[in-house]
């Protein structure tokens, strides 16, 4: 129950709260001067200070790649890569037409070098750019997100109409009832929510109503990425100025 719900809620806290849903966005950080720098996919927005230390260079060829050095030593700081592969996988960036999956590259600095101090601050100012453009874009963090597994499809209850993931609309039964809504696949409960106190944990409320979430055991991998499900829901749920999620 803890690892569904400490992953969702952390990554609502990055993402608007931090959300990953559709329309979700962070504050933009405050009191600092930015220069915007434009690409095919995102325009990435860099301290005013970090830009006049640093360089970028662009590849023309795929993938598509920006790479930021140092000024004093010509040592690469990080590079962007958009719908490639890097070291890390950033994650994908949401678009009305197509998705991109942006990766990072950041290598070691050689800690022997006179620049070594001045180069890693630079280096930190990637996580800068980054929360630009989680505040700019829809990004889902840490995944890589094809087209169609964004869609949802609605769960009209007595309380509040729900939104689940639609890849697993036909494999995934919803039983909807007075006080709540269970959520099982071939017989194996996975998931309840109930709108009233039960011994579950308290997502939030709706006007004055709760919603508690219930976990079941499950028994497989598939099972429990639709358990992951409830994710979605409160993304979207998080939404809705009628919801209060429980701090």
């Amino acid at each position: 129950m803890k690892k569904i719900l400490v992953l969702s809620l952390a990554l609502l806290c990055i993402l608007q709260l931090c959300a990953c849903s559709k329309d979700a966005k962070t504050e933009q950080p405050q009191g600092e001067k930015t220069v915007t720098i434009s690409t095919p996919y995102a325009d990435l927005k860099v301290p005013e200070a970090f830009d006049q230390n640093v360089s970028h260079e662009e590849t023309s060829t795929d993938p598509y790649t920006i790479t930021f050095k140092s000024n004093a030593d010509d040592s690469i700081l990080f590079s962007f890569i958009f719908n490639g592969t890097g070291d890390r996988l950033l994650g994908t960036l949401i678009g009305e037409k197509e998705n991109t999956v942006i990766s990072l590259n950041v290598p070691e600095l050689d800690e022997a070098s006179e620049h070594y101090e001045e180069n890693l601050a630079n280096q930190q100012q990637m996580d800068v750019i980054i929360t630009h453009l989680l505040a700019d874009y829809e990004i889902v963090m840490n995944e890589v997100v094809e087209e169609d597994d964004t869609a949802v499809f609605d769960i009209e209850t007595s309380v509040v109409t729900l939104k689940y993931p639609a890849k697993w609309k036909e494999t995934v039964q919803v039983d909807v009832q007075d006080n709540g809504v269970k959520f099982s696949s071939d017989g194996t409960p996975l998931f309840d929510l109930m709108f009233v106190e039960c011994d579950g944990y308290l997502l939030g409320t709706y006007k004055d109503t709760p919603i508690y979430m219930v976990e079941h055991p499950v028994e497989n991998e598939e099972q429990a990425a639709m358990q992951m499900g409830v994710n979605t829901i409160l993304q979207e749920l998080m939404q809705d100025p009628n919801f209060v999620v429980n701090q």
